[in-house]
């Protein structure tokens, strides 16, 4: 899912900055902006006629079959100009479906992968600004001086055959992208004479966990990686989390019942958190985190026969499950710590609860409920047959071995949690987190246990060497919601890479449905947080500074902390080069 990535104003095209502007980093008191400097790098034209590159053999990157199928100049529109690019599409076998578009008159030495969302299946046209993620108002994605590519990893559409394909199953899992980003760079190779100077990866959701799993598979591929709010915990994402917001939200307790939580209630539910938990002026929780809401706080009175603006008992209870999670019936043990935090409610709709319906017109949680649909998509590619099969109401909701006896053999495969990235810092890599509080897909917890868990594994002051991560309050999964929530960290990772500029404070901008900037704040690498000076209007991003953690307390030992350990990637099907 890609969103940050709305145009800003187009500045010249004789040469493209490496860290642009684009309201990029703020001074520490985020009161003005830290003037950048950088290099430029001169724009690069072809040596070749465009149609050329239909006859680049592929075949030593993904095997037999493998082939470009056209080789076409387009013309597309970026920030309102129009940008001539080389569109190459083709396929590396066995299935994967790729395009890349090369710029005819724009390119400045970079290349860019990016992500593909979901469970893939589609190509995200690489030449459309839109597709690329993170980008609000960067030069250098409005002047088109990047090429980029981007695959369906390995499958088409929603084909239920492919997830119990094994050949499939490590396309999608990692050898599509890393194959794809192999072709896109013989591609620029032939295109331009030259090899591209600097490789990013920006991706979001399954992009972002396909950006964690290049950085720990393939440390050489990108000198820069961007993963937002990343699916790295493919397996518990994919099963006990999005199966608990099925079962959780059901009058059965399983898959066979009705909703109990509709919009309307949610509604009730989220103003209640924010009127008990808000700490910004426009009325957003800084860390969802220090927020001990109870739903039994809004609870209706017994006896009531209005309930539209409270909670019925069954409705506190669906909220407190959806909440808290599942327990460990032996240990008392959380089974999962990544849940919906409070403030993100206003996002559940269509993920944790029904689109439509009510109490009186009660919906099943089968048809309603999208986290159901989420399961049964991804349940070939997590369970192998081996123990017998569990299924959306058996999974390990009290029972914490559930974890070692059913994931542990496809995690290494499907899940990008190795928290150790040296080989990636060693080759001068440089990471950004990103995730908005308010995730109804994914919750923000995930992000900040793998954050932890490589401080734990490679030490603090290692991890502030090549690794930055930044929490958006407000902000649902890859944007939406109530928060500011454009944002460009093309520039900062670009600066980073090329400069040495270590990304400090990056505005957040909020747009209206015109694409009119209406509020701007900086967000500070975690775990430091906005405050408003109290001066000022506070829509300007320019009248906060950094403040300190809301939350202090380091994630707790859960069934799932063996996710944790570096592991061995598991490899399977076609080598990958």
């Amino acid at each position: 899912m890609h969103r940050f990535s709305l145009p800003g104003s187009l500045l010249g095209t004789a040469a493209l900055l490496a860290a642009c502007h684009g309201g990029g980093n703020v001074a520490p008191d985020g009161t003005a902006p830290v003037a950048t400097t950088a290099t430029a790098l001169a724009v690069v034209k072809p040596v070749v006629d465009c149609t050329q590159l239909a006859a680049v053999d592929v075949t030593d990157i993904g095997g037999a079959g493998s082939k470009i199928t056209s080789a076409t100049v387009v013309t597309t529109t970026l920030n309102g100009s129009s940008v001539s690019m080389c569109a190459v599409k083709g396929t590396l076998a066995p299935a994967n479906t790729f395009e890349v578009a090369l710029p005819v008159s724009t390119w400045t030495q970079r290349f860019a992968e990016l992500g593909c969302g979901g469970l893939c299946g589609s190509v995200s046209d690489p030449t459309q600004q839109s597709s690329f993620s993170f980008s609000y108002k960067c030069p250098l994605v409005q002047q088109g001086g990047f090429v980029t590519a981007a695959t369906d990893m390995g499958h088409q559409g929603n084909d239920a055959g492919w997830i119990t394909d094994p050949q499939k199953q490590a396309d999608f899992a990692y050898r599509g992208q890393h194959i794809t980003t192999l072709a896109a760079k013989k591609l620029i190779k032939a295109y331009y004479g030259q090899e591209q100077k600097f490789s990013y990866f920006v991706g979001c959701s399954d992009g972002g966990r396909e950006a964690l799993m290049a950085a720990q598979r393939y440390p050489n591929d990108y000198n820069g990686i961007i993963a937002g709010a990343p699916a790295a915990h493919f397996q518990v994402q994919n099963s006990v989390f999005h199966g608990w917001s099925v079962v959780a939200n059901s009058t059965t307790g399983d898959s066979t019942g009705n909703s109990v939580l509709y919009p309307d209630k949610v509604a009730v539910l989220h103003k209640a958190v924010l009127a008990a938990c808000a700490d910004t002026p426009d009325g957003l929780i800084s860390d969802p985190r220090a927020c001990n809401f109870d739903p039994a706080s809004i609870a209706c009175p017994a006896g009531a026969q209005d309930t539209g603006l409270c909670l019925t008992q069954a409705e506190v209870v669906a909220a407190g499950r959806i909440y808290g999670g599942p327990v460990d019936a032996k240990t008392g043990m959380p089974m999962q710590i990544g849940r919906p935090l409070p403030g993100s409610e206003g996002n559940w709709v269509g993920v944790e609860v029904p689109r439509t319906g009510t109490s009186s017109a009660p919906v099943p949680v089968k048809s309603g409920v999208f986290s159901y649909n989420i399961v049964t998509g991804a349940y070939n590619l997590i369970f192998t047959g081996t123990p017998a099969m569990p299924n959306i109401d058996t999974f390990g909701y009290t029972d914490g071995s559930f974890y070692s006896t059913y994931l542990l053999e496809n995690h290494p495969l499907n899940d990008a949690t190795n928290p150790d990235l040296s080989a990636f810092k060693k080759a001068g890599g440089k990471l950004i987190l990103w995730h908005g509080w308010a995730d109804q897909h994914i919750s923000p917890m995930y992000t900040i246990l793998y954050y932890e868990a490589m401080q734990n594994q490679m030490g603090q002051t290692t991890v502030d060497e090549f690794a930055r991560m930044y929490l958006v309050p407000g902000v649902g999964h890859c944007g939406g919601g109530e928060g500011d929530d454009s944002i460009d960290l093309v520039s900062n990772i670009t600066g980073w890479v090329e400069q040495g500029t270590a990304p400090g404070s990056v505005m957040t901008y909020k747009l209206d449905s015109s694409g009119s900037q209406t509020a701007s704040r900086p967000v500070y690498p975690y775990p430091a947080v906005a405050r408003y000076t109290g001066s000022g209007d506070w829509h300007d991003g320019a009248n906060y500074v950094s403040d300190a953690a809301r939350y202090n307390v380091r994630t707790p030992s859960w069934p799932g902390s063996v996710l944790y350990a570096p592991y061995a990637p598991k490899v399977q099907g076609v080598p990958a080069p």
